[in-house]
Parts: structure tokens; C-alpha cells; sequence
């Protein structure tokens, strides 16, 4: 799926806000405000340009005689839109790193804003021949018709099982989830991991984390799904935008790809299973995680 680089270039306005999946990336007109929400389990960051900023606190690790310690890793949306003070908040928490996610085009069209003290690694997943970004950049752009072709008939709800499925099966995702792990075990403090919307890459990114300490299935989902919550208000002020400048007359079409879905956290796990066996087999094997990194994982991040 291409697009030409003419309709790239136009990338602007409130339909860039929902080619991105960007949340809280509309007129402060049309935006909604954000709601103080909690999540099943985590500490939200607090971050009004970042609603789905938060860390994996409380989340019972294996054998159930600890826990993620508080503020030991973060998972958040992009942070392309910080205040000074939200920028603050991130040295605050202690924070020695950032991680992102996002394709080259993403952090072209939306870098990051971040206090100067922190470093930033760039570990771009994406698949250059058929860009998550660029794909929606045509929907958005083809309007009713093409969106109704591209995402009709559960056709996005597919795409969404799909992508996750490949950032299992692809080994250059694999390459940068597995350098990500191992740049959390080794920094001499705590991480931020991140995409564009924290929710799918960055999901993934959280599932692998929980799972190698050992979490409980169901509190992994509890974590994955509370995204859902977080990006409500941001994703609906989106679509109403989308609505009224008359680029989306059928806003559901998008909400697949606005939010999370049980099945597709069962397609990532599902392939870890058909390709690897187990995911102790995944960690090992398909990331590359040695013991040494998964104890070092464990001592950084488990607590009582």
C-alpha cells in the first residue's frame, strides 16, 4: 500500500492528527478534556498532552511474592506535545531514557518535545512496505468511499490482528522490542518506552516486559486494555474533527484502529506459540534475552 508523495505532503491539520493516531492532536477548539481516570493497574504520569502515559506499578510478578516496583518503567503516547512543566514531570519521575517506537515519517511529522537531560533512542518498528502511518494517511485522504474499502466488512479489525501478529513473526520487529528489553535492563535508572499512541507497539512492549517477570495473564490483558480508557476522550474529540471538516462521514470504521482489542493481544501471543513453542522459547530465542538480562530485568523492576 503506497502513497504518493504528493498526498504525503499534505499531511496537515486535523486529519495528520488521525493518520498518526495521535491523541490530544486536534484544535483546542474541537478537543475534549481529559478525564482523571484510573487504570486497572499502573500510576498514570499525569501528562494532559499524553493522556496514556503511565508505569507498570503494582503488577504481581511471578509466584505472587512481588510486584513492579513504582516508577521503575514507563509506557506512554507520543510526547510531541509537552509543556515545559510536563517535561518537568518526566525529570520528576526519575526518568534516565527514552525509547521510540515510531517510524522515521511519525517522528519526522511529530518529534518529541523533552527536557533537554534525557537522551532519546530511536528504535523504529514499522514495515517499510506497508506502513501502519502511510496506510491510514490513505484512508483519512481517499475519504467515505475508500475508508469503507479499506477498513469496511471488519477490514480493520484484520489489518489490527495482523500487525500484531507481525511484530512477532517480522525479525527486524523482533530486533528492536529485543533491544528495547535489553536497554531497560542495563540503564541506570528508569525507562520510557513509547510509540504514537502507546497502545500497540508499545503494548506489545509492555506484554513482553510483564510476561518475562512473570505476570499473570489476565493482569497483562488489565494493562493492555486500560489504553482504551485513556485515549477515549482524545480519539472521540478526532473524530468528531474528522466529522465536521467532512473527511469521515462513517467514524466507526476507525475505531479498530483507534483502540484495543482482546484479539489482538491474542494474535501476538498466538504466534509467539506457532513460531516459538512457548514464550520462553519467544524471549530466548526470538529476542535474543538471555538469563543474565531477565535477572537483571527482575532486579531492577521487582519489588515487595
Amino acid at each position: 500500500m503506497t502513497i504518493s508523495r504528493a498526498v504525503r505532503g499534505t499531511l496537515t491539520g486535523v486529519a495528520a492528527a488521525l493518520i498518526a493516531i495521535t491523541p490530544i492532536a486536534v484544535t483546542p477548539a474541537l478537543a475534549a478534556p481529559v478525564p482523571v481516570l484510573q487504570t486497572p493497574k499502573g500510576a498514570s504520569l499525569d501528562l494532559p498532552s499524553a493522556p496514556n502515559a503511565r508505569d507498570l506499578s503494582g503488577i504481581p510478578t511471578q509466584g505472587g511474592d512481588g510486584k513492579v516496583k513504582d516508577g521503575s518503567v514507563f509506557r506512554s503516547d507520543a510526547l510531541n506535545k509537552l509543556s515545559d512543566a510536563e517535561q518537568q514531570q518526566l525529570v520528576s519521575a526519575g526518568i534516565v531514557e527514552i525509547i521510540d517506537f515510531r517510524s522515521p515519517t511519525e517522528r519526522g511529522q511529530n518529534p518529541d518535545k523533552l527536557p533537554a537531560s534525557i537522551p532519546e533512542k530511536s528504535m523504529p518498528v514499522y514495515d517499510p512496505n506497508n506502513d501502519f502511518y502511510l496506510f491510514f494517511a490513505k484512508a483519512v485522504q481517499g475519504g467515505p468511499a475508500v475508508q469503507q474499502q479499506l477498513l469496511g466488512d471488519g477490514k480493520g479489525h484484520q489489518y489490527m490482528v495482523d500487525y500484531y501478529k507481525w511484530m512477532v513473526t517480522d525479525p527486524t520487529a523482533r530486533s528492536q522490542f529485543s533491544a528495547a528489553v535489553k536497554e531497560i535492563a542495563n540503564a541506570n535508572g528508569p525507562v520510557l518506552f513509547h510509540c504514537t499512541a502507546g497502545k500497540d507497539r508499545t503494548g506489545w512492549m509492555s506484554a513482553i516486559l510483564l510476561s518475562a517477570l512473570g505476570a499473570p495473564k489476565g493482569q497483562i490483558y488489565n494493562n493492555y486494555l486500560a489504553s482504551n480508557d485513556n485515549l477515549a476522550a482524545s480519539n472521540k474529540a478526532t473524530l468528531d474533527g474528522l466529522v465536521a471538516k467532512g473527511l469521515v462521514t462513517d467514524p466507526s470504521l476507525f475505531e479498530p484502529v483507534l483502540g484495543v482489542d482482546r484479539d489482538y493481544l491474542d494474535a501476538s501471543f498466538d504466534a509467539v506459540q506457532q513460531s516459538f513453542g512457548s514464550f520462553d522459547n519467544f524471549l530466548s530465542q526470538g529476542l535474543g534475552i538471555d538469563d543474565a538480562t531477565v535477572a537483571a530485568l527482575k532486579s531492577k523492576l521487582v519489588g515487595k
